[in-house]
């Protein structure tokens, strides 16, 4: 049995722009807000990529941003 819920929604980006950066220390979550797309987007999660990402620069989260936008399934952030 499928349910949908909401159906497919394709939204168009030209660039990846990160407006905004949180770092969830407590969660060891960072997420970003990219221009255009109604949430935010996880980019790194858990104890070993929260450690990678330690030092994560404006340079690091966008190249993520890209990254993470390209994957079959994207991690939003709720």
């Amino acid at each position: 049995m499928e349910i949908v819920l909401q159906p497919a929604q394709t939204i168009s980006l030209s660039a990846v722009q990160v407006e905004a950066v949180r770092d969830l220390f407590t969660e060891q979550k960072i997420i970003a807000r990219i221009k255009g797309l109604p949430k935010g987007v996880v980019l790194w999660s858990g104890s070993t990529e929260y450690a990678a990402a330690s030092a994560w620069t404006n340079a690091s989260a966008l190249a993520r941003a890209a990254e993470v936008l390209s994957l079959s399934s994207i991690p939003w952030a709720f």
